[in-house]
């Protein structure tokens, strides 16, 4: 089922020009087996990098999430058209009257891929491995359940699961969707969870060893990519991974949702194809190897195809929340005064880039929260491009050219240490490249000598989670507010709780202003009040500048045009296949699914 808050609330890309809410471009000519087009039942996905991990608590890269989101669900979700909450799991929550107590009532149809019911004890074995403090890199999402309490069943009504927390959230009910049940009897079928209590769960280092125990069997690498932990509830089952090549899915013929709104699938098989050459992506689009690429630079989505010879390909834009930057490792001496962070955001010419390398089809942000967002404060200012200011800056700061190599150098600690530094990027990519090269050309200028090292995309991920680095191109997407304003909520990217633990605030921003507004921010129920303190954290974080604010790109997406009932949405991905009909196979949609086309727009908006 398609939910516009089934995913992690913001998942870590490395790629320089992606999505944030607005559709406009070049749609196809009605391809299809008239035009020589397959008509196999199956789509074919490309994805820049190899899966990460397809436990969806131990991973946090957008290709992972993306197979996960087939695989797995939540307990209730959204409707893609209306954005209405709507049952999943479980039929949308009762709400107690001090907002405190979520009590779900399982829906009795939902079954596992391998045939076992759906229970409330699979709910409370996911919030413990949620809350589990060993699990490392559930950390993100653990920063969202700080204040959860517990979860129970009541006495009496095996089939509901009460979900207490012990401080109000404004957006607990979305929070809650960013979980995806797991199996219980798949990854404890020794009951290591009922060993241990949520008071347990709630010491900073738990003495019950069985809170270590489940932590080491929950991540162990040896289970990871074995089929039978595999098990999930959505409309497609794992059928098969092959390293740095694919990903594959299968339609579960038995999903138990088949036969309601948002359950159809009809391609029998969703691929994930790794290819991690973007100019080889393209090609493979060309020949037909695979049906959509949602990664097109701008150049290639301008200029790539030819519009007589290639028919046969639709393209279009879609913006989402997506905020970019240059993150520069604050707890790093070079970079742990603001004044020389600032310096480096006004030696960085984003306008150049933008026309140059991206063909103006993006927009700059100046801060925290994404233009596509409700409580993005348009009054946020980062320093301008100013090479002559940012020199001064930084002489000001102590830097200079003290030996006449042409390098600014200071002492830090007793030694004299050189402005030199690595820029981190994830290997195929070539416009992230070329952006750094540009980045990399106008530092030398002022004396700054930065390199590029390009990393396979697990190790690049690896190095941002331990803080293995000096500065990194990247960003993070998180989830669309949709028509009912429900802001996202950004302590898990720059509170200091985050630092820690291989949180998400990588870059090590802390601030004790900034974390006193996000925790005020969590708890206001009224949202004039949360965007008037949103608005003044996002001026804290920009005049601090723990990054350089880049853009927010959109995704350019080109696709073969052999498909029916297709269509964007506003959610992550903004497109889902497992609705697509294929021209020619004889499928049709069924009774209950829902009807969808291309036309439907969000935010129509020209992306240049």
């Amino acid at each position: 089922m398609l939910k516009l808050a089934n995913m992690k609330k913001f998942a870590l890309f490395s790629l320089a020009a992606l999505l944030s809410l607005g559709i406009a471009g070049c749609k196809g000519s009605g391809g299809g087996p008239g035009n020589g087009l397959s008509t196999k039942n199956a789509v074919v996905w490309y994805i820049a990098g190899d899966i990460e991990n397809l436990n969806p608590m131990l991973s946090s890269d957008e290709g992972a999430n993306y197979v996960q989101g087939l695989m797995y669900e939540t307990l209730t979700g959204q409707d893609a058209n209306t954005q209405a909450w709507i049952g999943g799991l479980a039929k949308v929550p009762e709400e107690s009257a001090d907002h405190l107590n979520w009590t779900f009532t399982m829906d009795p149809a939902a079954h596992w891929s391998d045939g076992k019911p759906v229970t409330a004890e699979d709910v409370i074995f996911t919030y413990k491995i949620v809350n589990n403090p060993f699990i490392v890199n559930v950390a993100p999402l653990r920063s969202y359940f700080g204040t959860m309490d517990s979860c129970w069943i009541p006495a009496g009504q095996p089939n509901q699961v009460v979900i207490h927390w012990n401080k109000y959230r404004y957006d607990l009910l979305k929070i809650m969707n960013y979980v995806k049940i797991l199996p219980k009897h798949i990854w404890d079928p020794q009951d290591i969870t009922s060993k241990f209590s949520w008071a347990d769960l709630r010491q900073e280092n738990p003495s019950n060893p069985a809170v270590k125990q489940m932590a080491d069997k929950f991540q162990d690498p040896s289970v990871q990519r074995d089929p039978g932990h595999m098990i999930g509830t959505g409309a497609y089952k794992f059928d098969s991974w092959t390293t740095n090549d694919r990903v594959v899915c299968r339609k579960d013929t038995n999903y138990w949702m088949k036969d309601r709104p948002w359950g159809d699938a009809y391609p029998d098989q969703i691929i994930f194809k790794t290819i991690k050459d973007q100019n080889a992506a393209l090609i493979a689009l060309k020949h037909q190897d695979i049906d959509i690429d949602p990664t097109l630079s701008a150049t290639q989505y301008l200029t790539g195809f030819d519009s007589a010879q290639q028919r046969f390909i639709a393209r279009d834009t879609v913006y989402e929340n997506i905020v970019q930057f240059l993150a520069w490792n604050n707890a790093k001496p070079l970079f742990s005064d603001k004044s020389v962070r600032k310096a480096l955001t006004m030696l960085v010419d984003r306008d150049k880039i933008i026309h140059s390398i991206l063909h103006d089809m993006t927009k700059k942000i100046e801060g925290a929260v994404a233009p596509s967002q409700p409580n993005c404060d348009p009054t946020v200012k980062q320093p301008a491009y100013d090479p002559d200011a940012a020199k001064k800056m930084l002489a000001a700061a102590g830097w200079a050219d003290h030996d006449g190599d042409g390098i600014l150098d200071k002492v830090i600690g007793g030694k004299k240490t050189d402005f030199k530094f690595t820029f981190q990027l994830a290997s195929g990519n070539d416009v992230a490249k070329q952006i750094l090269l540009i980045v990399v050309n106008d530092l030398k200028k002022a004396g700054i000598d930065a390199e590029i090292s390009q990393l396979e995309g697990s190790v690049f991920l690896n190095n941002i989670r331990n803080r293995q680095f000096d500065c990194y191109l990247g960003g993070w997407v998180g989830n669309m507010s949709g028509a009912q304003g429900i802001e996202d909520e950004i302590s898990q990217l720059w509170h200091s709780s985050q630092i820690q633990h291989k949180g998400s605030n990588a870059y090590a921003f802390s601030n004790p202003e900034a974390d006193k507004l996000m925790d005020a921010i969590k708890i206001e129920p009224d949202r004039a009040k949360r965007w008037e303190m949103s608005y003044r954290l996002q001026h804290i974080i920009t005049d601090d500048q723990p990054v350089s604010f880049l853009w927010s790109s959109p995704a350019r997406i080109a696709w073969l045009d052999r498909f029916d009932n297709f269509q964007f949405f506003p959610a992550r991905p903004p497109f889902s296949p497992q609705y697509w009909i294929v021209r020619g196979s004889g499928i049709k949609r069924t009774p209950n699914g829902v009807p969808q086309s291309l036309p439907h727009k969000i935010n129509v908006a020209d992306p240049r």
